[in-house]
């Protein structure tokens, strides 16, 4: 799989590590309820988006154009363009599955959320993915929500995991997402800046990740350029060549 699949997708799985579906325990005896929060997550049913993505870390800097194309809540479609009119890869996501198209190695990968869950150590489900994507604000469980002056700083606390989101009072987006795994002190943190009207709402033009993970150091970003939303139906093309080899990791 091309470097610059694995850029994105990778980039959303450590993000997407940060939201695992557990069961808060400790914190729960001093939470308030998720109606207290005051959020505009952005509502549509078609959206797409060209920008420019971002990794670097101690062996790579990597960096590539992308389209990305959604219907809120059934199709995730990704196009990797590192330059020259090129596609180096393709990726489309819905509720059950998960596929991959390496155009420079002509190859697929055709796989479920199971699989990703189980190799990565990882979560990960369509919803977590979209949210992350959208700067869209989750609600997992029970929670205490702090007030103050300029944000609201909501804390959740899942098993091992602690997770502080800061959400601003100026526009109600989620700004900054810090969450911690007690047991080894890896953290991540997701800021969303740039803010600009879509629809109905501000929407981040700009996400920066930071993970450290056994003192290592990865920065992701992905930075929109354009933006639009639409009631008008897109398109999710992914046909896979006759001559291109289906990679399977069972």
């Amino acid at each position: 799989m091309s470097k610059h699949l694995l850029l994105f997708l990778f980039g959303l799985l450590l993000l997407a590590s940060c939201k695992k579906n557990t069961v808060p325990t400790s914190a729960t005896a001093a939470t308030t309820t998720i109606g207290e929060v005051k959020v505009d997550n952005l509502n549509f049913n078609y959206l797409s988006s060209k920008g420019q993505i971002t990794l670097n870390d101690k062996n790579d800097n990597l960096s590539s154009g992308v389209s990305i194309r959604m219907q809120k809540d059934s199709v995730i479609w990704v196009s990797v363009q590192p330059g020259l009119g090129i596609e180096a890869a393709r990726m489309m996501l819905t509720q059950d599955s998960v596929h991959f198209m390496n155009r420079l190695k002509k190859e697929y990968v055709a796989t479920d959320y199971s699989f990703l869950r189980n190799k990565l150590q990882v979560d990960v489900n369509f919803e977590v993915l979209q949210a992350i994507l959208l700067g869209n604000y989750q609600a997992v469980g029970a929670e205490k929500v702090i007030s103050l002056e300029d944000r609201q700083h909501v804390q959740q606390q899942r098993q091992n995991l602690t997770f502080d989101y800061f959400i601003s009072n100026l526009n109600n987006k989620l700004q900054q997402l810090n969450a911690k795994d007690i047991n080894t002190g890896n953290t991540i943190t997701v800021k969303y800046n740039g803010f600009e009207p879509v629809g109905q709402v501000p929407f981040a033009y700009e996400l920066i990740a930071q993970v450290l993970q056994q003192g290592q150091v990865s920065d992701f970003t992905l930075k929109h350029s354009r933006v639009t939303v639409s009631e008008e139906p897109l398109s999710f093309p992914f046909g896979v060549p006759s001559d291109y080899t289906h990679l399977n990791f069972n």
